[in-house]
C-alpha cells in the first residue's frame, strides 16, 4: 500500500510540475519581417554651366515608387537640381511630367506640363533641354527617340528654336 501511496504522490507531482496554473512566462514580441527597399539606379544628362554644348551624366539612386525607372529618371531631371557646380538645370520652375509611355517600336512620350514653355530662353537653352530629355531616356535600352508632348500634344517647338514635332534621338555629340 505504501508502494501504492507513493505512486500516486509521484504522479501527482509530474502533473502539477507540468500545470503552470495560469502563470505565462513573458514572450518577446516578434519582429515584423524586414522589408526589402529596392532601389533605382540611373544617370540624367544636364547641361554644361559654362555655355559648352555638352551634356554631363549625373547619377542617382532613389527607393523604387513603382514608377518605370525611365519614368523616375524624368521625374528625377526635372524636379531636382544640379549636385554639382558644372552644371546647370535649364528647366522652367514648375515643369512637371505628366507621364511617360513607351511604345512597342520604341518611341517613349514625354508628356510634360505647361510650364516647359514657360522659361525664355536662347536657342542654346532650348537645345540643351530638349537633348537632356533625350539623351537621359535613350539611356535605357527599350527608348530609342524622344517625342515632347505639352500637355499630351505634340508641339512644333518649346521656345521657338529648336523643331520637336519629330522625335529625338540620343545625340552622343553633346556627350
Amino acid at each position: 500500500m505504501k508502494k501504492l501511496v507513493l505512486l500516486v504522490l509521484l504522479l501527482c507531482a509530474v502533473m502539477i510540475q507540468g500545470c503552470d496554473f495560469g502563470k505565462k512566462e513573458p514572450t518577446q514580441p516578434t519582429p515584423p519581417p524586414k522589408q526589402e527597399i529596392k532601389q533605382q539606379s540611373f544617370i540624367v544628362y544636364r547641361a554644361c554651366a559654362d555655355g559648352r554644348e555638352k551634356l554631363l551624366p549625373e547619377k542617382f539612386t532613389i527607393n523604387d515608387n513603382g514608377k518605370p525607372i525611365a519614368e523616375n529618371a524624368l521625374i528625377a531631371l526635372v524636379s531636382t537640381k544640379p549636385q554639382d557646380s558644372r552644371m546647370e538645370d535649364v528647366f522652367p520652375i514648375g515643369t512637371k511630367v505628366l507621364g511617360l509611355r513607351v511604345d512597342e517600336q520604341g518611341t517613349a512620350y514625354a508628356n510634360f506640363s505647361k510650364e516647359l514653355t514657360k522659361k525664355s530662353q536662347g536657342s542654346y537653352g532650348e537645345m540643351m533641354l530638349c537633348y537632356a530629355i533625350a539623351n537621359t531616356l535613350t539611356e535605357f535600352p527599350e527608348i530609342k527617340r524622344v517625342q515632347i508632348l505639352i500637355e499630351g500634344k505634340k508641339v512644333t517647338t518649346i521656345s521657338g528654336h529648336m523643331d520637336v514635332e519629330e522625335p529625338l534621338i540620343r545625340n552622343k555629340d553633346f556627350l
